[in-house]
């Protein structure tokens, strides 16, 4: 097979990528007002499927700052305050004082790292339910002392996704709809849980899950949507993370103060749902994205309009390493 490379880049020799049958890629790089595309490899695991720049992935955990660009838009509006306490909002799943700013910066201190999803076909799910411990993941609680220290939580999540919804009467993929879809033009973008049928044909099925679980619907059915269940594709998160940096630099979607106030860290390197570079790319706010099957690398510049994407249907430990690669090294040659 002819050896392709993307801005000498060797994507598909670092993820593995072998042919048109098993996994693949698709890559997003925008720089100033160019975006530039990649895309290679098999969306269905043993079929001839091909992945094109409009196919749709699980974004993974990286739904996690679409999430908080969404909340800060009601920061804006003053129907939220980020330092309020939401102890009578969410009293009856969690005691003691909570505020979303702990929430999305993992310092709540509570469990719940990640979430396996479900089967497609899987009953539908409440977000009470989550909370409550009637999915496959325990029900929230504090194993950690309250602002004390970072203590990843898929859960803490979810609960701030529950209080928003509570406080503002709008869903999360109402919301993010409204406020951040239609403003930027996102078509392909959503917390789409369960997937729109009209979707299927082009959305990647993650993995061997097709084979495994469900040859219709290769997929799990995320109703974490703010922790996992955002669907897109990697020019349309790049438009996300240019807004970003745009509204941290002057103002744009978010205003500056709300785009500052997420971007700066709360504990260790961790603002509100996103994560900022050493002393060696202080520029640099970024998160990964694991969901079962599928892989996403997002990162942005907050000093320049630049912002790289990669998104893949295998998802583990060396893939996730391999992904981290991709992402660095592209971003260093737009840098």
């Amino acid at each position: 097979m002819e050896k392709r490379a993307f801005h000498d880049v060797d994507v598909d020799g670092i993820l593995r990528i072998k042919g048109k049958k098993e996994y693949g890629v698709s890559v997003a790089v925008t720089k100033g007002d160019i975006t530039e595309t990649y895309c290679s490899g098999s969306a269905r695991f043993g079929k001839e499927h091909p992945i094109n720049t409009d196919m749709i992935f699980q974004a993974g955990s990286v739904s996690k700052p679409v999430f908080a660009m969404t909340l800060l838009k009601f920061v804006d509006k003053k129907v939220i305050d980020l330092d309020d306490d939401l102890s009578d909002v969410i009293s009856d799943l969690i005691k003691g004082p909570v505020t979303f700013e702990a929430l999305l910066s993992h310092s709540a201190g509570l469990n719940v790292h990640g979430f396996p999803g479900y089967r497609a076909d899987s009953d539908l799910l409440s977000l009470e339910d989550v909370l409550s411990g009637r999915g496959n993941t325990p029900r929230i609680r504090r194993i950690k002392k309250y602002r004390k220290e970072f203590c990843y939580s898929g859960g803490g999540i979810t609960l701030a996704e529950l209080a928003f919804t509570r406080i503002t009467g709008k869903t999360l993929p109402e919301a993010f709809d409204e406020e951040i879809a239609k403003p930027l033009n996102l078509v392909n973008s959503g917390y789409f849980q369960p997937l729109d049928e009209n979707r299927i044909s082009n959305a990647a099925f993650g993995g061997k899950l097709g084979i495994k679980e469900n040859k219709d619907k290769g997929y799990h059915y995320y109703p974490e949507h703010a922790a996992a269940g955002f669907w897109t594709t990697p020019t349309e998160l790049n438009r996300i993370g240019i807004e970003l940096g745009i509204s941290y630099r002057k103002g744009g979607l978010i205003s500056k103060e709300s785009a500052k106030r997420m971007m700066k860290p709360v504990v260790a390197n961790c603002g509100l749902c996103i994560f900022r570079g050493d002393d060696s790319a202080p520029e640099l706010a970024y998160h990964g994205g694991w969901n079962e099957g599928f892989l996403t690398d997002f990162r942005f510049s907050l000093k320049d309009r630049l912002c790289v994407t990669a998104m893949t249907n295998r998802a583990n430990m060396k893939t996730a390493s391999e992904m981290g690669q991709v992402g660095e090294e592209l971003y260093k040659v737009f840098k």
